[in-house]
């Protein structure tokens, strides 16, 4: 049995750690916190009712569980991470353009000769079978 070369984890372990500290820079760990805590309502609101009434309830943010308040005070609590407010959608726009015009292609470009020649080999009977051989 041939044996593995031995690969060393330095490096993995290096890059899990960069990208969680990067994570946590950018303020996920709330964002992770908040999906948690999404999660668990609609399951404990589903429980209780209709799936789209948990899921209204889950949303409206009338109904927060402790979890939820601790994720809001935490964001709070941090200025210096980017919090989510009312122009998102604007930075959203400034970095979609919408594209409204059509460009329809010339008529030359349309050709169904091949697809008919196609349909026309394709329509001949198939060559008879070599005949079989008789159980005798």
């Amino acid at each position: 049995m041939p044996s593995r070369p031995e690969v060393s984890l330095l490096p993995r372990i290096a890059r899990l750690v960069v990208v969680a500290a990067i994570c946590l820079s950018l303020g996920m760990h709330w964002a992770l916190l908040q999906g948690i805590a999404w999660t668990g309502m609609l399951i404990s609101f589903a429980r209780e009712g209709a799936v789209i009434e948990a899921v209204q309830k889950t949303f409206d943010g009338q109904h927060g569980c402790a979890l939820c308040h601790k994720v809001k005070e935490g964001r709070q609590s941090n200025p210096e991470q980017p919090q989510q407010t009312g122009n998102s959608m604007q930075k959203i726009n400034a970095v979609l353009v919408e594209v409204t015009t059509l460009v329809t292609p010339a008529a030359a470009t349309f050709s169904f000769v091949p697809l008919h020649e196609l349909l026309v080999h394709r329509s001949e009977l198939p060559e008879t079978p070599p005949p079989r051989r008789g159980l005798a």
